[in-house]
């Protein structure tokens, strides 16, 4: 998957509320364990456990291990690459719309088709009329 390609991701994976919470959280302790995130939510340990694997996956979350003590902090270098990727959408030129000329699809016209549909059932009508004659 290209850096592109992963900011895309990553930004999906933060645009959900309680992701963006917990970043937050995270964010403004500089790095906290689960135990410590979890009495700031209210959500089971394992929403939050599902929650801190997206984001650890998507690269907005590192993670450091002590003993059996797994520590949570923001990576700070994939916030600066959706930072200066957001950013650039500031950067960028205004372009003017310009209108583009209408192009016309040539469509058959609904009724011809109803009519030979009809054709084709007037003539099984009239064979069966003519089975029930000759009967």
């Amino acid at each position: 998957m290209s850096d592109y390609e992963n900011l895309i991701t990553s930004m999906a994976v933060i645009a959900e509320p309680t992701r963006l919470r917990i970043m937050q959280v995270i964010a403004s302790n500089g790095e906290l364990c689960a135990k410590d995130i979890l009495p700031e939510f209210n959500i089971t340990q394992p929403t939050l456990s599902h929650h801190m694997n997206l984001l650890v996956e998507s690269g907005l979350v590192q993670t450091r291990k002590d003993g059996r003590m797994v520590y949570y902090s923001v990576n700070k270098v994939t916030i600066k690459s959706l930072s200066d990727l957001i950013f650039s959408l500031n950067n960028s030129p205004v372009k003017t719309m310009e209108t583009k000329p209408t192009i016309k699809k040539e469509i058959p016209e609904p009724v011809e088709l109803k009519k030979e549909k009809k054709k084709k059932k007037d003539k099984t009508d009239k064979k069966k009329k003519d089975k029930k004659k000759k009967k």
